[in-house]
């Protein structure tokens, strides 16, 4: 049941397989879930577990492409361009409900994950250091006077998808009482609770 990340070696590794570890526990709360129940919104928010999922895949597949291209100025036909080739054709919030179904949404997701290894790849081969700067899109809520660097859109993907997989965490509780650490161990085939441990 790997409900930590792996030992790290370098910043960068500790940033994507951080990365990777929260998009992994951000798609598990769709675990077992049927379609209603994944779209459902059982807290007082209007956020889902399908929402999140969809949301989560958009936010971490955007950054993306500064981290392989540091240098490239993205605009707005970027974003669209490669949502598209996701199978998603606008952005979500989180409490938006997508048009797919639940499998397909985990589906894209897994897409995205296999994105940060190639971001990961990219990084490495072309030497990239965490401390390039990246132009900056506009976007309100980004403070005035900061510089964009690669290592701060991994810091941010970390922060964000964590944030994510939180609320996505408490719905999952909402809907049937499932925690983290049980959808862990029914991924991996494991016994819940485990054994030789008092979980009640």
């Amino acid at each position: 049941m790997p409900f930590f990340t792996p030992s790290v070696t370098t910043e960068a590794d500790a940033a994507f397989t951080s990365l990777t570890q929260q998009c992994n526990q951000l798609k598990l709360t769709a675990l077992g879930l049927t379609d209603e129940q994944a779209r459902s919104t059982p807290t007082a928010s209007g956020l889902s577990i399908s929402g999140l999922i969809v949301h989560g895949a958009q936010v971490v597949n955007n950054w993306l492409i500064q981290v392989k291209e540091p240098t490239r100025e993205v605009v707005e036909d970027d974003y669209r361009t490669i949502n598209e080739k996701l199978g998603l054709m606008a952005m979500f919030d989180g409490s938006a409900l997508p048009d797919l179904n639940i499998d397909e949404a985990v589906a894209i997701f897994d897409k995205v994950i296999d994105g940060i290894e190639e971001a990961r790849a990219a990084v490495a081969e072309a030497g990239t250091d965490l401390g390039t700067e990246v132009p900056m899109p506009y976007n309100p809520w980004m403070p005035a006077d900061f510089t964009m660097t690669v290592r701060w859109i991994l810091m941010h993907l970390n922060t964000e998808i964590a944030r994510h997989a939180g609320h996505a965490d408490i719905i999952r509780e909402s809907i049937d009482g499932a925690i983290a650490y049980q959808l862990n161990a029914q991924a991996d085939g494991q016994p819940w609770p485990p054994e030789g441990m008092d979980w009640s």
